[in-house]
């Protein structure tokens, strides 16, 4: 059984995305920005870090995947549906929002196929290590579950 989550789940939810998201570009921003300053408003800034237009455009993403998330994975909107539909409709408008993003906030050159590979290689391994984290959680709620059930069972056992 799930607990009803609050508004202050959700934000925390948007500044988790948000902290590993400005992270890893700020880790990219010293790997590639001096490089990238010409072709990219993400790194306009070059190895310095990011502009703050570019921080709250990542905000603004982190907000709309936290939506995203709560819309594909409560039943609030969405009653009948599985796991796997729910995760590919997910992953698809995460991908239309940051489609989005590179088109309106020109993050780097949309004619290129450098860039767009990078994104596809980025947005791959993204939600690769989201899943194995996800899985992860998982897998020691469950533990914890079962070891709770398992100290129930030996105390009722134990009042026979």
């Amino acid at each position: 059984m799930e607990e009803r989550k609050t508004i202050f789940d959700y934000v925390g939810q948007v500044f988790v995305i948000f902290g590993f998201t400005i992270a890893a570009l700020n880790i990219f921003c010293a790997w590639i920005g001096e490089d990238a300053r010409e072709f990219s408003t993400m790194f306009s800034r070059g190895s310095e870090g990011l502009s703050t237009a570019t921080v709250m455009q990542f905000f603004l993403v982190a907000v709309a995947i936290t939506l995203i998330r709560f819309v594909f994975f409560t039943d609030v909107l969405i009653k009948n549906m599985s796991v796997a539909g729910r995760t590919f409709g997910m992953i698809t408008m995460v991908l239309v929002v940051m489609i989005s993003g590179i088109f309106c906030w020109d993050w780097f050159p949309v004619n290129l196929w450098e860039p767009w590979l990078m994104f596809a290689l980025c947005f791959g391994l993204s939600f690769c290590v989201s899943m194995l984290v996800t899985i992860l959680k998982e897998r020691m709620q469950n533990r914890k579950m079962e070891e709770a059930l398992k100290r129930l069972k030996e105390q009722e056992e134990g009042q026979r």
